[in-house]
């Protein structure tokens, strides 16, 4: 068994090869609200931040109006980043949805991995057909 991590556009190619008997998970983004939950524990547990934050000696700090400017650019920044990330998930996956055997909504990094494992693990012990050119 081998696990691909492919382009969108190489699903076609794929799935009408002779070669390759693909079985295709698709990760969805999950909703707005949810993906805004995820991204803020994940920075809050890694210690990294895209919101801005300045140091109490630096000058953009007393220009308070300056300040929440920016920090507010950078949250507008980053809500569009999940929107376009909600908006290319959705795309994707009603113009390949011919090609998908599975879809997980990604609502929790543990679960996802947990549901990806768990259907590897039920393939690799179900009967599959096979074409009778793999054999002889």
């Amino acid at each position: 068994m081998c696990v691909l991590d492919c382009s969108p556009a190489a699903l076609k190619t794929l799935h009408n090869s002779p070669e390759f008997m693909p079985f295709v998970v698709f990760i969805a983004s999950p909703g707005m609200e949810q993906l805004k939950l995820l991204y803020s524990e994940r920075r809050s547990a890694s210690g990294s931040t895209r919101n801005l934050h300045f140091d109490r000696q630096s000058s953009i700090r007393y220009s308070s109006r300056r300040a929440k400017t920016l920090e507010s650019l950078a949250s507008l920044y980053e809500d569009d980043d999940l929107i376009s990330a909600v908006e290319e998930s959705a795309l994707l996956q009603r113009k390949y949805d011919k090609y998908l055997d599975m879809v997980i909504v990604n609502e929790d990094f543990d679960d996802t991995f947990r549901q990806v494992t768990e259907a590897l693990e039920q393939l690799s012990h179900e009967h599959q057909w096979v074409p009778v050119n793999w054999i002889y």
